[in-house]
């Protein structure tokens, strides 16, 4: 029976260390905190929206105790807007074609999964494993798996320099939860504007930052908005500093969505924070990839899954969703493994193979929210604001398989291509707003065809997917 370890117990460790009991794997799993730990004393790591498909890994390896109780989001109710003071572009869109999912909280999550893993038949080990203590137990499993999300413990395999766009954040971030203080369900706050389906909440400023609402199934509340700002630094969003509670970042939330967004004030008014007093998250972090694996002092390997192998900043609901499916995807390729060894030759293949098939699209994608949208993306926009058909088969599908946004989302030919084929009549509430939105494009593609002409260097951002043209 081959023996693997797995550092951390966060929903990719989890997800590997499940799926690899299932087939009779001696698995150790190494936490640094007790079930009642990661329930009570823990604070959520993110907003964490879960798609079906993610969803569907968990129940089919027998981890899934809350889809059928969860506050459950069919699609997304975007406005954005080039410049403060503007009229925002409004679209709705389903993901996966309606299919629900949620932002279950991941400390009920994790929780459960530890508190049922031995009866499972693996081995649960409660210890802050240091760098030291990895090497050791890198050297006595036949396979040591790093699943320490932002972690310290990170660093023992290396940032790869060719793959991370970024070595500094791009936004500083808050996070909170906030009920209605009027008693009523909180998809009532935005089912009308959404036509009737339960919506996360996007707010994009071209200038600002970003602010998600996602519908949430919180440990305590149960059916709840989880609010993410994403700030630029210095800008008018930028109010979260020295925030030390939930309800500091709910104020500084609310300030915010005032001065941005007056067409939510209504809903501003009927916010309330809940009782959690770890329920809030401020910080900021560079968007990281690493290397194929790590080598320790004293030879021994370890391999990373989940966030410590991709981490995505949250814009783009990445994160959570990558975790699962790359931990489910690594798994099945150690079961193919049979008794061969997991070698330094296996796991850079492994890690290459993820990264070209799945990892790599998310990762593009999710940095080009980071940027100034392109001439590609506001025509996308402009489309996705025209059409729900469109938006839902298109756009806000892609959000569960990025690879289907390319070569499109970055390249404004292919783009127009797609768009052609969905040209339909835009909805009553566009048309006065829409040859605004048109001309502006017209002027960007014009410069962007000087530039092109002069041989000037392009601007705006650069995936390492495909070039634009």
């Amino acid at each position: 029976m081959r023996n693997v370890s797995i550092i951390g117990s966060g929903p990719a460790g989890c997800v590997f260390a499940y799926a690899l009991l299932n087939e009779g794997y001696a698995v150790t799993l190494y936490s640094d905190r007790t079930p009642d730990q990661w329930l009570n004393q823990s604070a959520p790591t993110g907003t964490a929206f879960l798609y079906a498909s993610t969803i569907d890994i968990e129940r089919d390896l027998g981890m899934d105790y809350w889809s059928d109780d969860m506050f459950e989001g069919h699609g997304v109710l975007l406005d954005f807007v080039p410049k403060v003071g503007m009229k925002p572009m409004t679209a709705t869109g389903l993901f996966e074609h309606g299919r629900p999912g949620c932002g279950i909280d991941q400390r009920m999550r994790v929780s459960r999964w530890l508190e049922d893993f031995e009866s499972r038949g693996g081995k649960l080990v409660i210890e802050t494993v240091t760098a030291e203590r990895l090497d050791e137990i890198s050297l006595k499993a036949d396979l040591t798996v790093l699943a320490a999300g932002k972690g310290e413990l990170n660093k023992a395999i290396a940032r790869d320099p060719s793959r991370s766009h970024y070595s500094n954040p791009q936004r500083k971030l808050a996070m909170t939860f906030a009920k209605s203080k009027s008693g009523r369900h909180p998809k009532e706050w935005f089912n009308a504007r959404a036509n009737g389906m339960n919506a996360a909440k996007f707010d994009f400023f071209a200038e600002e930052g970003e602010c998600f609402w996602v519908p949430y199934y919180h440990k305590d509340e149960g059916h709840i908005y989880c609010l993410l700002w994403e700030a630029k630094e210095g800008r008018r969003m930028d109010k979260f500093d020295g925030a030390k509670s939930s309800a500091d970042i709910l104020n500084a939330g609310k300030s915010v969505i005032r001065d941005l967004c007056p067409w939510e004030h209504d809903i501003v008014d009927d916010l309330q924070a809940i009782d959690d007093p770890y329920g809030w998250v401020a910080g900021r972090f560079p968007p990281t990839v690493r290397m194929p694996f790590g080598t320790m002092p004293s030879g021994g390997k370890v391999i990373p899954v989940g966030d410590t192998a991709v981490l995505f900043d949250p814009i783009g609901g990445q994160g959570g969703n990558h975790a699962a499916k790359h931990a489910k995807w690594l798994a099945d390729r150690v079961i193919a493994r049979g008794d061969k060894a997991f070698d330094a030759a296996w796991m850079t293949a492994a890690n290459h193979d993820w990264w070209n098939e799945y990892a790599k699209y998310a990762y593009a994608f999710n940095n080009t929210l980071l940027e100034p949208v392109t001439v590609a993306g506001k025509a996308l926009l402009m489309e996705v604001a025209r059409n729900e058909k469109f938006a839902t088969e298109r756009f806000f599908n892609g959000f569960t398989n990025p690879k289907s946004f390319f070569p499109y989302f970055e390249n404004f030919k292919e783009a127009r291509k797609i768009v052609k084929a969905y040209k339909t009549t835009p909805p009553e509430r566009l048309r006065a707003d829409l040859p605004i939105w048109t001309n502006a494009l017209k002027v960007e593609i014009a410069a962007k065809s000087l530039f092109a002409k002069n041989n000037y260097p392009s601007p705006g951002y650069k995936t390492s997917v495909l070039e634009d043209v």
